[in-house]
């Protein structure tokens, strides 16, 4: 069965995503949340709304636009309200900055968790496809090669994570493990 389509061919989906376009265009720059984007172009679903932002961040992205991620707001009065911007080409801020660097930070994540898992495929005897992983796992590695002078960017690119506690813990428990067990 073909989805209903209204009287000018399209459907419902198709004039959503059209709609949202329409309309962060218009608000370019600004801090919307889910709830300004379907009340200002008349979407109540939630999951309806939230497919057509999907789709119209790829469109964005084709665009040479961006749709940024969505994160707590800037307005102090807005803390806790989760919002996203669309900033046309050649647009942006330190908030544009940040979320890209949150968008390079999860995806090296990935990249590190699809090193790790494919590493341990390519080693696993009983592996279906040794040979693939393996590529994969090479691919993955010179990714995170290639990645790793990222460090060299500076303080405003590259938020230094605190990891002394950790570190402190993990020798703790390395001493613990290495004592001599006495009954």
């Amino acid at each position: 069965m073909s989805p209903r389509r209204n009287a000018a061919g399209w459907t419902q989906a198709e004039t959503d995503v059209a709609d949202v376009m329409m309309w962060l265009l218009s608000n370019h720059g600004q801090e919307l949340s889910y709830d300004d984007i379907g009340k200002g172009v008349g979407i109540k679903s939630k999951p309806r709304l939230q497919r057509a932002v999907r789709l119209v961040r790829v469109i964005a992205a084709d665009r040479g636009d961006r749709l940024e991620r969505f994160m707590p707001s800037a307005d102090p009065k807005r803390r806790r309200v989760f919002t996203t911007r669309y900033m046309r080409q050649g647009n942006g801020d330190q908030f544009s900055a940040r979320d890209a660097m949150a968008a390079a930070r999860a995806a090296m994540t990935s990249v590190k968790d699809m090193h790790r898992a494919t590493t341990f495929e390519a080693a696993n005897t009983h592996s279906i496809a040794r040979d693939e992983f393996q590529t994969m796992a090479q691919a993955a590695d010179e990714c995170i090669t290639k990645v790793t002078g990222i460090d060299e960017l500076g303080p405003q690119a590259v938020r230094r994570e605190n990891t002394s506690l950790l570190t402190q813990m993990i020798a703790d428990l390395e001493a613990r493990l290495t004592e001599p067990t006495t009954k």
